[in-house]
């Protein structure tokens, strides 16, 4: 039973995702109704702090972003992936190398050769869930995803972090783990199980690697680079 669950995450659900993907005409519609009432378009990006891949979610979507009338809705999570995955190390130790090649992509090189732990960055994960959307959440995200990924190496320096936390805010964050686990059952509901992902008018997109596409949507949406 438990191989025929792991098949249907693995291999059927991507199926479906890309299958729903097809229908735009609503998606579109709704798009439209958002901008006659005043309203942002939204960019959910579920993604994880300890993983290079997702760093370049981060970082290359705030730059496709800009200029475009979306909101960023930046989703940390921590606990993700297939429940007592056999494969799980050696997929840590892939997004290394992965890591390293989407970031050359964007003219960064990678400074990590070792995988984080999904704990130790729990802390940004929570201070980043309890804050609001906006700017200044956008600026953290970049700069804490360069400087984790790209930037340094070795233990992480949760003091450094608060700093670059308070040059964006102003003051000091707030943690709320409450906040994580309700982002990690919503990237769930929604269907996929893995980061990075993000959600655009009811299509997704594994976003490391559909960066382009993501814009590309956004254009069809009529959330053009103004």
């Amino acid at each position: 039973m438990s191989q025929l669950r792991d098949r249907a995450e693995r291999e059927i659900g991507p199926r479906l995702i890309v299958a729903a993907s097809t229908v735009t005409a609503p998606a579109r519609a709704a798009a439209g109704a958002r901008r006659l009432a005043g309203r942002s378009g939204r960019v959910e990006l579920y993604f994880g702090f300890d993983e290079p891949t997702s760093a370049f979610a981060v970082i290359d979507l705030a730059q496709r972003l800009h200029g475009r009338k979306v909101i960023f809705d930046l989703l940390p999570v921590v606990e993700r992936g297939i429940e007592d995955d056999p494969a799980l190390e050696r997929k840590r130790v892939y997004r290394i190398a992965d890591g390293r090649r989407l970031g050359r992509r964007i003219g960064l090189t990678l400074s990590r050769s070792e995988p984080i732990d999904p704990q130790q960055t729990a802390f940004l994960a929570a201070w980043v869930a309890a804050a609001p959307r906006g700017a200044a959440l956008t600026r953290f995200c970049v700069a804490a995803c360069r400087r984790l990924w790209f930037e340094s190496d070795g233990p992480l320096d949760e003091g450094r972090y608060e700093e670059l936390w308070r040059e964006c805010f102003g003051s000091a964050p707030v943690a709320d783990g409450a906040a994580v686990r309700a982002n990690e059952q919503q990237m769930t509901s929604r269907g996929p199980y893995e980061t990075p992902s993000a959600w655009i008018g009811g299509r997704w997109f594994f976003a490391h690697d559909r960066s382009a596409q993501i814009a590309d949507w956004l254009d069809e949406l009529g959330w053009t680079v103004k």
